[in-house]
This record gives structure tokens, C-alpha cells and sequence, in this order.
């Protein structure tokens, strides 16, 4: 009965990893999360732990998440290529009780395909489709203007 039980727990996990995964999980694609928006607008923000820049901006996101509600679909990438650790940014996540789902972005693949070599960095996608990525550092008034 005991080794039943734990082949459905384990089943279960493989099935639904979502019951374990931590807050901060692995990215498949920058493609899949506007797709998982379903036409609403989508605000994607890259950043490291190591940026005091990107941790001002990661405030204004989640002021911006919190105010916005299920209008737009609000992300975090975190740049974890440059990190120490994995297990460090994980930590960062933990800790801070983001709001914001944070994306790891381990091989710094979204930084390449965006041709983008500083952080912080942030993909806006309108309802339409259109991408635009604005270097540097953004506000809480900028991200509502830019999402209208």
C-alpha cells in the first residue's frame, strides 16, 4: 500500500509539476508567455539581483501588477546567466514576496534575442502584437502610459 502511495505522489509530480515548482521557475520562451496572455497587452521586465537599478524597477512593477490587475499580463525575467547562483535568485524570490512571476533565464538566451547587453530591460507587446523593448530604467507612470 505504501509503494502505491508514493507512485501516485510521484505520477502526481511528474503530471502536475506545478504543485512544486518554486516561485521562481525555468523560462521556455518569451513567445509563450505573450502567448499565454491571449491578446491582453504584456509587460516583460529583465533584471538581475545584482542591479539596484533593475531592484527600483521591480518596485514599480509590482506597484504597476498590483494597480493593473488581470488587464495586462505583467512578468519578470531575471537574468540569471549573470547571477552567482540559481539557488541565490531563488533566495532573492523568496525573500522579497514578489507578486510578479519571475522566469529564469539561465543560458541569458532572452537578453541575446533582444540584442540587448545591459539590464535593466523591458518588452512591452500591445494588444495587437507589437513588440518594443525600452533600455534602462522605467516607472509605474510609464508602464500605464505605454500599455493605454
Amino acid at each position: 500500500m505504501k509503494r502505491r502511495g508514493l507512485l501516485l505522489l510521484c505520477l502526481m509530480l511528474f503530471v502536475f509539476p506545478s504543485i512544486v515548482q518554486a516561485d521562481a521557475v525555468e523560462l521556455e520562451s518569451v513567445e509563450a508567455l505573450i502567448e499565454h496572455a491571449e491578446g491582453k497587452p504584456v509587460i516583460i521586465m529583465y533584471w538581475a539581483t545584482w542591479c539596484d537599478t533593475c531592484l527600483s524597477d521591480l518596485s514599480e512593477l509590482e506597484e504597476f501588477h498590483a494597480a493593473a490587475g488581470k488587464k495586462v499580463s505583467v512578468y519578470s525575467i531575471n537574468a540569471t546567466k549573470s547571477e552567482r547562483s540559481e539557488k541565490q535568485v531563488k533566495a532573492f524570490v523568496q525573500k522579497s514576496a514578489l507578486q510578479v512571476p519571475v522566469y529564469l533565464d539561465t543560458e541569458g538566451t532572452v537578453a541575446h534575442q533582444f540584442r540587448q547587453v545591459a539590464v535593466p530591460f523591458t518588452i512591452i507587446v500591445d494588444k495587437s502584437g507589437k513588440q518594443r523593448v525600452i533600455p534602462g530604467p522605467v516607472t509605474k507612470k510609464q508602464l500605464e502610459e505605454w500599455v493605454k
